[in-house]
């Protein structure tokens, strides 16, 4: 486990803790904020798996990236080539 994956279960186990704190002391802004760190924690896990998984992908499929990124390049300029032109009329 590297240390963005660390950061992640930290903050969704703090999250959890002050959490369970705030309805254990009645306190509801606690608890709303422990919910809010721990979904932000499991938004750091989804993020970092995804980073994983392109990362794993783009090592295995060079040219597929390539080809996908350049696809990618290709469509943003023409949708702002389009959109250039429509605000000059």
């Amino acid at each position: 486990m590297d240390t963005r994956h660390a950061h992640a279960v930290a903050n969704e186990v703090a999250g959890e803790a002050q959490h369970l704190a705030g309805r254990l002391l009645g306190d509801p802004a606690m608890g709303l904020a422990g919910k809010a760190k721990m979904l932000y924690g499991k938004s750091q896990q989804a993020l970092n798996n995804a980073a994983d998984a392109t990362r794993d992908n783009v090592a295995d499929k060079p040219m597929t990236a390539l080809g996908l990124a350049a696809a990618v390049g290709f469509a943003l300029g023409a949708a702002w080539a389009l959109n250039r032109g429509k605000s000059e009329d």
